[in-house]
């Protein structure tokens, strides 16, 4: 019986001990979940704090590469736009010097054909009053304006060779034979690369003799206002000047008055 009872109390005992072990294994691993769950937990925080520099990082990198794109393409836009100055910057000047080189050598032929003309009627006995394009002279003439052949000819020749212009053309009132020389000289200037305007019949309280040339001032007076005067007059042609300040600044117009 008391075997027996002592065998019944080292059952207890063992049963107690492993108890104990049982709790102190559920305790250590209790613990060790813990402790692997707040490892993760710092792992966790460490990896996303990795991705979050990371992310920073690349975002960083980005905005500096966009940055730089955007800067490279500037400057190659301001290249491109430098470029296309400089070349057309070249091409204005080769332009304006052929320009030049054409309106010195229409100059030149122009001025060529004036002497021409002026020595053929030196020989034969013919005078001429040229007059100075920077003074502006009113003068009557008592020849007829009759445009024949050798006249429309002669026009022709010194306009080709010559500055164009601008020209408006007025015709007197109630004489036919104006307007039709002032259709053949609208006419030979429209050949020649004249832009003229369409013929205007106007009234005059005292209509001129011949063909009148009218500036607006002195300071105003086309460039080529010279030119037209003496070619009218080499041509064979009665003109006259005047200043009005009714007409248009920058222009000139030849008023086609009677016959006579």
């Amino acid at each position: 019986m008391f075997a027996w009872w002592q065998n019944l109390e080292s059952v207890s005992v063992f049963n107690t001990w492993m108890q104990m072990i049982a709790m102190l294994g559920a305790a250590l691993t209790t613990v060790s979940v813990l402790l692997l769950w707040m490892q993760g937990n710092r792992m966790t925080r460490y990896i996303s704090e990795r991705e979050q520099s990371a992310h920073r990082k690349i975002k960083a990198v980005e905005k500096a590469a966009e940055q730089i794109r955007k800067e490279l393409l500037a400057t190659q836009q301001n290249q491109d736009i430098a470029d296309q100055r400089r070349r057309l910057a070249e091409m204005d000047a080769g332009a304006l010097r052929k320009e030049m080189e054409k309106t010195r050598i229409r100059y030149a032929d122009a001025e060529g054909a004036l002497r021409e003309r002026i020595d053929e009627l030196k020989d034969i006995n013919i005078t001429q009053t040229q007059e100075d394009g920077n003074a502006v002279i009113e003068e009557k003439t008592e020849q007829k304006c009759v445009l024949d052949a050798q006249q429309s000819k002669m026009l022709s020749k010194l306009l080709s060779s010559g500055p164009k212009g601008e020209l408006d053309i007025i015709s007197v009132l109630e004489d036919p034979r104006a307007y039709e020389i002032a259709s053949d000289i609208k006419e030979i200037f429209d050949k020649q690369g004249w832009s003229t305007s369409e013929i205007i019949r106007s009234a005059f309280s005292s209509p001129p003799e011949g063909i009148m040339l009218i500036i607006h001032s002195k300071e105003t007076a086309p460039s080529y206002a010279k030119f037209l005067q003496r070619t009218l007059t080499t041509a064979g042609l009665p003109v006259s000047a005047q200043i009005s300040n009714k007409y248009r600044e920058w222009s000139i117009s030849m008023v086609v008055g009677h016959t006579g």
